[in-house]
This record gives structure tokens, sequence and C-alpha cells, in this order.
């Protein structure tokens, strides 16, 4: 495998019990009439069913509810950025390249093995045994098709900006392909996590519109029924290629509230849910039903200062006051229960390109408002909107209203709209949103994927603009060598870290409530994959 791997980390015991029986004989009493004999026990009869011994009761099937924040946004792979359309997504597909999930280095999945031919050059070998749900056969001509439909801009795919480096798919045999790119892409890797193989004959068959609301793909579990904003139906795969699925029917459910997903968990009518808040953590495992597990995520939470308009975000100054006039700690400890860890600037400590000599802003409302005023403006003046999504990240509408009075503090009027999750990802991409807005990113492992997405000037989720940034960032991603790349990203680090394009939250804790007769442990890359799970 390549020379960009990365590592890093992450348990029943039976006891049987016997019972002996004791048997007495007594003969009759003095003056008491003996008992009358007993008649003579009927010989078994070997054709009587009624004396054969019951046959094994056949295991229940396992239905596993999953409930998260918002419904898909669509079910066609690498149409839409959004982990929760992700989290159905990577049940119908299988992806080209995985990863460990206790060291969280690149793994096989429908690519057997890889190897970097040249800097511009990557060969790929496939597993030979892998079907579409329809029952045709995973080639490397699916590859080339899949790509070639992500690269091609009249199918307005999220995803292709991941994959805009790719020259292309060359077709050795069936499988075996190489990707060409147009100069080095050391984050290929990576992004070929989440690329999910299309199939080519019923895409060309049916329409995009139609493969996205009734797709084929290759994973463990296969589409059946989509309700929208009620849920989604899946079934297990027969034939999955990786042997036999333990889940026989999964179905994700929309929930947006927090408190109304754990009352389903604790109901048992939910048997996973996202983001336990941090004080009903106690009670849900006092519960018989259910308990936390949570993982420090690779997820980090910010809040995007917004440049791309006129107002006072165009001024560094201003967005660094920002952050000095927010107490992340105080967030952390009173909204968050605790459950994140503070983030010093734009990557946290579980990505493989974080800084470690950077130190977070902090709290100084004074040094705040004289920033403010050095900007040319007067704190009790400023008016801002501040745009947040609810039920999609820990507490997040609660984050957003805390961080509403912290800048009031100061004097600062925010607004603070509280979206619908798809509705809140609409403005993002249409750069309709206010000053500010809240946002979560993951699975964020290395640095390309967070910062040139989400900070550099025209990718989809970002919301800022630096010329001498988005020149560094296209340095940075023509480096192959891993010590030079490495000092390359802290550099830029400490370039973002100083033009302050966010207020820096937090790397978040991912706590699943999930019943306790599953057998399921979270990863922090945020797989949900039903191929982990089963009856415990």
């Amino acid at each position: 495998m390549s020379a960009f791997t990365e590592s890093r980390t992450a348990l029943l015991l039976a006891v049987l019990l016997a019972l002996g029986l004791m048997m007495a004989a007594c003969g009759p009493a003095e003056d008491v009439e003996p008992d009358e004999p007993e008649e003579p026990e009927e010989p078994e009869d070997p054709d009587d069913p009624e004396e054969e011994p019951d046959p094994e009761e056949p295991a229940e099937p396992l239905e596993v509810v999953f409930a998260q924040g918002s419904d898909a946004g669509t079910l066609l792979a690498m149409e839409y950025i959004d982990m929760t359309t992700h989290s159905v997504i990577q049940n119908i597909h299988d992806p080209l390249i995985t990863r460990d999930p206790e060291t969280m280095e690149y793994a096989p999945a429908l690519a057997t093995d890889w190897e970097v031919i040249d800097d511009t050059t990557w060969k790929f070998n496939l597993q030979d045994d892998v079907y579409f749900h329809n029952g045709e056969h995973l080639t490397a001509e699916h590859i080339e098709f899949t790509m070639e439909y992500i690269l091609d801009p009249d199918n307005e795919m999220d995803y292709r900006g991941r994959y805009e480096r790719v020259e292309e798919v060359e077709v050795i045999d069936d499988y075996t392909l190489k990707i060409h790119t147009d100069g080095p892409m050391p984050i290929l890797e990576y992004r070929l996590t989440s690329f999910y193989p299309l199939e080519k004959g019923y895409l060309n068959e049916v329409g995009h519109d139609e493969a996205a609301v009734n797709p084929v793909g290759t994973g463990p579990m296969e589409f059946v029924q989509w309700d929208h904003e009620e849920r989604i139906v899946l079934e297990k795969n027969e034939d999955y290629w990786q042997g036999e699925v333990q889940v026989d029917e999964l179905i994700f459910r929309p929930v947006p509230e927090f408190s109304t997903r754990v009352a389903g968990l604790l109901t048992g009518e939910i048997d996973i849910i996202r983001d336990v808040p941090g004080h009903m953590v106690d009670e849900v495992n006092a519960s018989d039903l259910a308990e936390v597990r949570g993982i420090p995520s690779s997820r980090i939470n910010y809040i995007a200062l917004v440049n791309l308009q006129e107002g006072p975000m165009q001024n560094k100054k201003v967005r660094q006051a920002m952050n000095y006039a927010v107490d992340v700690d105080e967030l952390i400890e009173h909204v968050l229960d605790g459950h994140a860890n503070q983030m010093a600037g734009a990557l946290s400590e579980l990505n493989v390109h974080h800084n470690p000599d950077l130190e977070p802003y902090p709290y100084d409302p004074d040094r705040a408002v004289e920033l403010i005023e050095e900007a040319g403006y007067d704190p009790e003046e400023l008016e801002l909107v501040l745009d947040s999504p609810t039920g999609r990240y820990p507490m997040d509408e609660e984050v957003a209203l805390a961080i509403s009075d912290q800048l009031g503090e100061i004097g600062i009027d925010v607004e603070v709209r509280i979206n619908e999750w798809g509705h809140h990802l609409d403005i993002i991409m249409e750069r309709e949103t206010g000053d500010m807005f809240l946002l979560g990113w993951g699975p964020a492992l290395e640095a390309q994927g967070t910062i040139e997405s989400l900070m550099t000037t025209d990718r989809t989720y970002s919301g800022f603009s630096d010329p001498e940034l988005d020149e560094m960032v296209e340095e940075a991603i023509n480096v192959v060598e891993p010590e030079e790349q490495l000092e390359i990203w802290h550099e830029i680090e400490e370039h973002v870290h100083e033009e302050a394009p966010w207020i820096f939250l937090w790397q978040q804790y991912d706590m699943y409530g999930v019943s306790q007769d599953l057998d399921w442990t979270p990863r922090a890359d945020e797989v949900t994959n039903v191929w982990d799970m089963g009856p415990k």
C-alpha cells in the first residue's frame, strides 16, 4: 500500500450453573392401605410427533432502528456532502478503500491492494467476487464510469471537487485499473474512502433522479423503501461478498429533537441514536434498555466568520475579537457537560497534520473590545446574524444561543436563526447565511480535507476567501514527501490561526445511545455500517 498511510489507536464472560435433583422413596405406613399398583408405562412411540423433542427455535430477525437528526438528502452516492446522508449510503454501497476501525490506517475494501507507480499514477487491484444488488458483476469499468460521472459538471455531484485532479481511470482488465492525475495527489487514498462505485447499466437505464431515490449498490444492505421525513428501510443483502450480514433490517429515522431521540431509545423503539446530550448520559446508563457508547470523534465544530460579503467580518481584527469574546471552556463545561476537546486552530489532535505548537485564543473580552474598536467599530452598535442547525450536532442550538449571550456581554447584538438541517446546508452552499454560521466537519483526519474544503474561496461549504491562503494550500497539496508536507501544513495552520476565519471551538465526542442487546462499537471516523453490528 501507499507510503501515505498513518496510524492511530482503541473488549464476555459466561457462567454456567447446574442444579441437582434429589429423590426419596418411602414404603406404606402401618394400618394404611397400600397404594394401588401403578399401571405400567406405555412404551414410547418413535413415530408419535408429540413424543419428539422440540426443534430448536429459529433466531428472531434482527431489526435495527437508527435515529439521527435529519433525513438523507439523496440516496445517490457522492451527490451530496452530508454525514446523515452518508450514514445511509455507506450501508447500501462499499467504498474502494476503508480504514481499520482501531488504528484508522487505510485498509482494503473493494480494492484488495494498491500502489503508487509515480507521482501521478496509482494502480489498484479489485475484488473479483463482488456483485451489485441487481446481479451485475463489479469490474474496473464501473470505477471508470463512476469517476467520469462525478467529474461531469452536468451531473452536479457535490463530490466533483474532491476528484478534480483525476485525469483518467485506465482500465487494464476486469479487476485492474490505474488512476492518472494531473499532478501529485497524496490525498487520493483519503478521497477513495468515500468513493462508491455506481452500477453503470442501472444508472443509464433509470436516470439520475430515479437512482437517487431507488439506489443499487454492492453493500451489506439493499434498498427497500423511503418515506421522506419518516424512514428509510434497508434489508439484508443475502449474497454479500464479505459474508453473512447479521442485521436483517435497518431503518433510519429522522428525529431532530435530542429529547425525543432519547425517549425512543429508553422505550425500546429505537436501537441507536446520535448525540446523547451530556446531561442525559446518566439517565441512559441507568436504564435497563440502553447505554451510552462514546468515542473522541474526528469531527470538529466551529463558527464560520463569513467574509464573502460586505460587513465587519472582512476585518481580521473583528474575527480575532470574536475568538477572544467567546469562552470556549465555559461552553464545553456547561453546555456540553465536558464532552469535547477545545481546539487551538482548525485541526484536532486526531488530524495527522495537527500543529501542536498552537495555543487556543484565551477568553479575554477586554481584548475583544479593543480589537473591534481598532477595526473602526463600536461593539454596542454591531448587529450580527448567526445561523445554526438544530439537532444535528451535540447541543447545537444551545451552543449558538450561548455564544450569542457571550457576545452580548461585550455589547454585540446577535440574532440567532435556527434552521432545519437541509435548509442550513442550502444557505451555506448558496452563500445566503448571516455573518456567522455553526457547522461541523468530519471525518477530519487530514489537513487538506478540512482546510481546503472549508477555507478556500470556491469550495462548497467555505464562508471565507483569502488569496494568500488559497496559494499556500495549492502549494501544500502538490507536496508528496510526508515530512515536507507536514511542515507546510503547520505553516498554513499558523496563518489560519492568525487570520481567524472561524471561532475555533472543539473536537466533539460522539455520544451514541445504543441498545444493550446490540453488539456495536462506535468509530472515530463515524462509520456506522451494519457490517460491524450484531446481536449481543
